[in-house]
């Protein structure tokens, strides 16, 4: 009797089919919660990339008309002090071009870009949910150049505060406007003023156009970028 009933036990059914759909339950649940989380995060940070995106092109556009009116306003000036250059390497220069002069050197022009949202990118180190490759590498490039122009702005501002500004408190009545009795606009001072000034402010016009070739690039990069973002990214 007890060797039949332990016969029973053993050919009981050890019920694998029910465990392995049980296995199969969790496993799916486990794998599909995952999928799912993963699936979530993906898309927050599409979101994100695609608000980072947006910003960054409104910056750059505010930029790109920034840096063309600097660009028309610092050739104009420097248009004026290279024809008062040249004609004192030949005559002296008349009083009114003097004054003319004068105002253009005495100048702090300085470009102040917009950089807000590319700072707030870095430092919460979200510049990798910039998908697209080449468009972080032009990211980091752009703004890494702004550097060049605060350092030629420095030299600029320098120039201005440590030999113009104190030429002028000598030499011009501010408040009307008028020039020194003795004042000469064949000076050696003033001639080396103004070569100064047109050097520097050549400089200045060369960062300013390749900032500007850059800002351009930066924005077709950028257009193309956000395109792909407003197709692939689900609001």
């Amino acid at each position: 009797m007890a060797k039949n009933k332990r016969e029973k036990i053993r050919r009981a059914p050890f019920g694998w089919l029910r465990i392995s759909l049980e296995l199969i339950v969790v496993f799916v649940g486990v794998t599909g919660g995952f999928l799912f989380d993963s699936y979530r995060e993906d898309r927050s940070d599409r979101n994100l990339e695609k608000k980072y995106l947006i910003s960054l092109h409104q910056n750059l556009l505010l930029d790109s008309a920034l840096i063309k009116r600097h660009i028309a306003e610092d050739q104009n000036n420097l248009d004026i002090s290279k024809m008062a250059a040249y004609t004192m390497a030949q005559r002296e220069l008349p009083m009114d071009s003097a004054l003319k002069v004068l105002a253009v050197i005495a100048t702090f022009n300085n470009l102040n870009m917009q950089k807000a949202t590319y700072e707030s990118i870095v430092n919460s180190g979200s510049l990798g949910l910039i998908s697209d490759w080449t468009l972080r590498e032009e990211l980091v490039n752009y703004y890494s150049y702004q550097q060049s122009i605060r350092d030629v702005e420095m030299v600029y501002n320098d120039y201005i505060n440590s030999y113009v500004m104190p030429f002028l408190f000598k030499t011009v009545d501010l408040i009307n406007g008028e020039l020194a009795a003795d004042f000469r606009t064949d000076s050696k001072e003033f001639k080396n003023l103004t070569a100064g000034y047109y050097s520097l402010a050549e400089q200045k016009m060369e960062v300013l156009l390749e900032i500007d070739s850059s800002n351009h690039a930066l924005l077709s990069t950028l257009a193309l970028a956000l395109a792909r973002s407003r197709n692939n990214s689900p609001e």
